[in-house]
């Protein structure tokens, strides 16, 4: 994907009236939020990246110094976005073919969200191309030269939502599995949420969870079988916690809920692991590489990919069943065959081993946990 004549602009000349204090600044994940925004632009390959400035930019410059990005002086930041965007397109109206608009105050974007924008941008050359999570439009829309001189020429009226509104019939939209686009941050309460967001970013959320499914698959069994995996992975995960384990409960969650992203597909687990590692999920994209086949010697120690695997093994469909439920039909149906059998027998033994350390852990038998709720 080449974005050389893509630009990324992005404005950081309010007031932070809203907030209170300055955002730009503001901590988030050891870095600041003006610092994280240009690191969602250019991880996803936006190379020009420009920065408009104005309320309080002394102090921004010797963050944005360390940065490698153009500074834009917008004398007239007290007037509104609008003229921070105006700003900005005239240093690059004559040599870009788009760009990126990214508020300052929306910094966490997944780089896969840009690489999807521009990937459709080329494909239709449409006007703006915005990316949509659950429906609503987020940011960074990726705006045409085509809109360049209309916006150049707006007295600011509607702000620049007017100006697109104007071509929308030549606008596109690009679902995308990230709530980031939607997440800014007017209040400490907002803040607070997209820091949650960005801790915890290389695992997707619930939602971000159902949108990858709802993009890669689309049978609905897949994802009731997942609800289940995921139900009993988590509870395990939860107990072996308490039982001094460090497990990352909501890795095992979603691992399982994602563990059959390519089913129907040739080696599905492959096909799962490639669709999540090119999302950036590349812990999760391992879980869902292994949980058909793996190893365990029982002198290894319990991770979240053994769990997922383990929980995996525990259901058939969306009915909660024991190991020798879920193995003896198929070793009894494949019985004329070695190297399936073989296969089946080596599951059977690495779901053995998990079971067995999770129960000399716990101090007691898995059942009580695995089916501690009824079957659906």
């Amino acid at each position: 994907m080449s974005s050389a004549r893509i630009v990324g602009l992005i404005v950081a000349a309010g007031y932070s009236s809203r907030m209170g204090t300055f955002k730009p600044l503001l901590p988030l994940g050891g870095k600041t939020v003006i610092e994280v925004a240009v690191d969602s632009l250019r991880m996803a390959g936006v190379a020009d990246i420009r920065i408009v400035v104005g309320y309080r930019s002394a102090e921004l410059y010797p963050v944005l110094d360390q940065l490698q990005v153009d500074i834009i002086e917008n004398p007239k930041y007290s007037q509104g976005m609008f003229s921070s965007v105006v700003a900005g397109l005239k240093t690059f109206a004559g040599d870009a073919e788009a760009f990126f608009l990214l508020p300052g105050d929306t910094p966490v974007i997944r780089r896969h969200s840009i690489k999807d924008v521009v990937r459709e941008y080329r494909k239709t050359n449409a006007a703006v191309v915005y990316p949509v999570f659950n429906g609503e439009r987020g940011h960074p829309p990726l705006i045409n030269a085509t809109c360049f001189d209309r916006i150049l020429s707006g007295d600011g009226a509607d702000g620049l939502r007017g100006i697109l509104n104007e071509y929308e019939a030549d606008s596109v939209d690009v679902p995308v599995a990230d709530q980031g686009i939607l997440l800014d941050m007017d209040t400490m309460e907002d803040f607070n949420q997209l820091t949650c967001f960005y801790l915890r970013r290389h695992i997707p959320t619930y939602d971000e969870c159902l949108a990858i499914l709802n993009k890669h698959q689309d049978d609905d069994r897949v994802l009731q079988h997942g609800h289940m995996v995921a139900e009993i992975g988590k509870s395990l995960a939860s107990h072996l916690n308490c039982a001094g384990l460090s497990l990352s409960t909501e890795l095992v969650y979603t691992g399982g809920l994602l563990h059959d992203l390519g089913k129907g597909k040739p080696n599905h687990p492959k096909r799962g692991e490639r669709l999540l590692r090119c999302k950036g999920f590349s812990e999760l994209s391992s879980i869902v590489a292994s949980h058909m086949d793996m190893e365990l010697k029982p002198e290894c120690a319990i991770d979240e990919a053994a769990l997922v695997f383990l929980a995996d093994k525990l259901v058939q469909g969306t009915r909660r069943v024991s190991l020798s439920e879920r193995f003896t039909p198929a070793l009894d149906r494949f019985a004329g065959n070695r190297e399936i059998i073989d296969a089946i027998s080596r599951r059977k033994r690495t779901a053995e081993v998990i079971w067995n350390q999770a129960a000399s852990i716990l101090g007691m038998h898995l059942d009580e946990i695995v089916f501690s709720a009824n079957n659906p």
